[in-house]
């Protein structure tokens, strides 16, 4: 389904989404929003997901692999203390 609707960029980069597409997204006061631009130059709009929910989407897709979280972490702790030795020598 395609809905369009025009807006006005006022001095300040302000835009007012127009009512109808912030009904179909969903969008109220204080709803946190991104814009996404395409490759060719298209803009997309949508609703953020809270960060708790952006976490969660995270873990389950590392679910799908075998990851070893342990081992990611030591590794990482390693990296970064060799990082530390260097800067001190």
């Amino acid at each position: 389904m395609s809905i369009t609707a025009n807006a006005t960029i006022t001095s300040k980069g302000q835009v007012t989404i127009p009512k109808r597409i912030r009904d179909e997204l969903g969008l109220t006061t204080g709803t946190e929003i991104e814009f996404i631009i395409e490759e060719d130059g298209t803009i997309r709009v949508r609703p953020m997901e809270p960060a708790l929910q952006r976490l969660r989407s995270v873990k389950e897709q590392l679910a799908t692999y075998d990851v070893d979280i342990k081992k990611m972490r030591r590794e990482s702790k390693d990296a970064w203390s060799s990082h530390i030795d260097e800067g001190h020598r």
